[in-house]
């Protein structure tokens, strides 16, 4: 992998996986840009720092598989991910299952100058959602 990919699996697995809130502002841009937010999240570093959170809260042993990951030359990387874990917080309004959930996501980031600016994505929670129903 490149530079740009190392940057984002670095937030993947620093964030995502092991909870590092403060990583963010190691990876992150002052100027991000998410172009598709989850509702309720504004799409700048702040709202991406929300989102974040709301994911370390909600499932805990949180696990991540990668089908994907590619690097662009022009700074661009996606990832094709499925993250298994416990739903053992509340999210997106959805009280706590305790239950083993899937979610999948594709992400397409841009990186520029050692830091991600930009985010375009779309994730599956319809497991997450499934479980809810009990």
């Amino acid at each position: 992998m490149g530079a740009d990919s190392d940057l984002v699996r670095r937030l993947t697995d620093e964030v995502f996986l092991a909870g590092d809130l403060g990583a963010i502002d190691a990876t992150v841009a002052d100027d991000f840009v998410s172009h598709d937010p989850p509702p309720g999240f504004s799409g700048d570093k702040e709202g991406f720092r929300g989102i974040a959170g709301l994911v370390v809260r909600a499932f805990s042993d949180r696990t991540m598989d990668f089908d994907d990951f590619v690097e662009t030359t022009d700074g661009r990387v996606v990832e094709n991910w499925a993250m298994l874990g416990t739903h053992t917080g509340e999210a997106f309004g959805i009280p706590p299952s305790n239950r083993k959930v899937r979610v999948r996501g594709m992400e397409l980031w841009r990186c520029a100058d050692g830091r991600i600016v930009e985010h375009w994505g779309t994730v599956d929670m319809s497991d997450l959602f499934a479980n809810a129903q009990g």
